[in-house]
């Protein structure tokens, strides 16, 4: 068993599951969230230092296209002060709207096939995004303070890059939900990590 699953602490409510893979020189960092046994597609994964804030996010542009009455992809993991592209690419109107909570809603208004509207999330935290004009539509974007943020695919991968060794706090968002908060060192070369979500 490696040094790194030896570290790994499990909160005291949850026991929890993902897979860190191991660290390249380039700061690579790869991995897979699986959920009571099955791949978690549609998770977030975030880490945060141990030993202070996290540098600077660096905003990015996402896509998120409205197709077939559904948000795709349905959820996102962002750093903070990054935009969405919401664009319509069914042919009926679309809305795109995040009811209040803090503050920080939002209406981008009802809008035509082949458009477009955008939203900047300056904010952390998560957020569900929905359409006015059809309410069985829904999409979830958690933003992060952090720069390590990425959703998982249908697999229940993940790819962060640019990620120092160090101790973090590997939070992992599911349903909606916190559900993964432990403690792991990240290290050159490490081995990989499995613990598992939702026992």
């Amino acid at each position: 068993m490696s040094a790194v699953r030896m570290i790994l602490l499990l909160t005291a409510l949850l026991a929890c599951t993902g897979a860190l893979h191991r660290l390249d020189a380039q700061g690579q960092l790869s991995g897979r969230v699986s959920w009571r046994g099955a791949p978690a597609g549609d998770a977030v994964v975030e880490l945060i230092p141990d030993d202070g804030a996290p540098p600077p996010a660096v905003p990015d542009t996402l896509f998120i296209d409205q197709l077939h009455l559904r948000f795709t992809p349905g959820v996102l993991g962002i750093p903070v002060g990054s935009a969405v592209e919401f664009h319509n690419s069914d042919q009926i109107m679309h809305n795109v709207f995040s009811p209040e909570r803090r503050g920080d809603d939002f209406d981008l208004g009802t809008y035509p096939t082949g458009e477009s509207r955008y939203h900047v999330f300056d904010r952390a935290g998560s957020f569900v995004v929905l359409c006015h004009v059809h309410p069985e539509m829904a999409a979830w974007i958690v933003v992060s303070a952090s720069p390590w943020v990425a959703a998982t695919d249908g697999e229940g991968r993940f790819h962060l890059t640019d990620v120092p060794p160090g101790r973090y706090r590997l939070v992992g968002w599911y349903r909606r939900r916190v559900v993964h908060d432990v403690q792991v060192r990240i290290v050159e070369g490490q081995d990989t990590l499995d613990v598992e979500m939702g026992r």
